[in-house]
C-alpha cells in the first residue's frame, strides 16, 4: 500500500555559475500515514534540499513527488514547514496571533473558531500563559513550541522539520523531543524531521534514512522498533547507535 509521502527517483542539481552541483542523486522514499520518519546524514549532503522539495520550494530536476497520490509542485497547506531559525515568527504579532495567521491566510474557519483553534495548540505547548507576548519577549526554545503550535493548528497531511532543535542549548532540546513525541503520540501526525545527530534520530524516529554526502542518496532505511521513552543506555539504544554511525562518514558529521 502507497504511503502518505512517496519520492520517487529525485534529482537535483544546482548551477552556481561556474559548475553543476548535483544535490540530490535518485532519491526514493515511501513514508506511510503516521510514521515519524528521521532523514540523518552529514552537513551539507542535502536533506534541507530534500525537504524544500517536498515542501514545494524547491522543484526537483526529475523525479516525483507525491502527497496521498497527489504531485507536488508548490507549497501547499497539506505540507507545513518548521525551520531551525528562530526568526520565523512575525515580530509585530503576539504568540496567539502568530499561531492563528495562517489560519486566516487559507481561510480556514471563521474567527471564533480560528481563535479557539489557535488557543488550543498553544496550550498544548505549554505557552497558555504567554499568548499574548512578543516573540522578543521568548526564549529560543519558547519561539519553537510557537512554530510547532502554528504548524499543527493548520492540521497538515506531512508536518516538515529542518533540525528545529538544533541552535537549542542540551536541556531545552531534550525537552523539546519529548514534548514532540508526545504531541505525535496524540495527533499520529506524518512527520519527516531532518538531523545530523544520530542519537536524536533514534530518540524520535519509527523509521531512520540515512542519507550519503553529497551528493545525496539515500544509503539505507532502518526500521526503530525502539520501546518508548528512549534514552541513551537504554537497551538497544547503543546498538542502534553503531549501526547508524557505521553508515555514515563520521568525519563529516557535526
Amino acid at each position: 500500500m502507497a504511503g502518505v509521502l512517496q519520492l520517487t527517483g529525485i534529482n537535483k542539481i544546482f548551477d552556481t555559475g561556474k559548475q553543476h552541483v548535483t544535490a540530490l542523486e535518485n532519491v526514493d522514499i515511501d513514508i506511510g500515514g503516521g510514521d515519524l520518519f528521521c532523514i540523518l546524514g552529514p552537513s551539507g549532503c542535502g536533506k534541507s534540499t530534500l525537504l524544500r522539495c517536498i515542501a514545494g520550494f524547491e522543484h526537483p530536476d526529475s523525479g516525483e513527488i507525491l502527497v496521498d497520490g497527489k504531485a507536488v509542485d508548490r507549497p501547499g497547506p497539506d505540507r507545513v514547514m518548521v525551520f531551525q531559525g528562530f526568526d520565523q515568527l512575525l515580530p509585530w504579532k503576539t504568540v496567539l496571533e502568530n499561531v492563528e495567521y495562517p489560519l486566516k491566510v487559507n481561510k480556514t474557519a471563521a474567527k471564533k473558531e480560528r481563535r479557539d483553534i489557535s488557543m488550543e495548540f498553544v496550550s498544548l505547548v505549554g505557552l497558555a500563559d504567554f499568548a499574548h507576548n512578543y516573540p522578543h519577549q521568548l526564549s529560543g526554545g519558547m519561539k519553537q513550541r510557537v512554530a510547532i503550535a502554528r504548524a499543527l493548528a493548520m492540521n497538515p497531511k506531512v508536518l516538515l522539520m529542518d533540525e528545529p532543535f538544533a541552535s537549542l542549548d542540551a536541556q531545552t532540546r531534550t525537552a523539546l523531543q519529548n514534548e514532540l513525541i508526545s504531541i505525535w503520540e496524540r495527533f499520529r501526525t506524518t512527520i519527516v524531521f531532518i538531523t545530523h545527530n544520530i542519537q536524536e534520530a533514534i530518540i524520535l524516529g519509527s523509521r531512520i534514512a540515512v542519507m550519503s554526502k553529497q551528493p545525496g542518496t539515500i544509503k539505507e532505511i532502518i526500521e526503530n522498533n525502539l520501546d518508548r521513552p528512549r534514552f541513551v543506555g537504554y537497551p538497544g539504544f547503543d546498538e542502534k547507535w553503531k549501526v547508524l554511525h557505521a553508515l555514515l562518514d563520521f568525519n563529516r558529521l557535526s
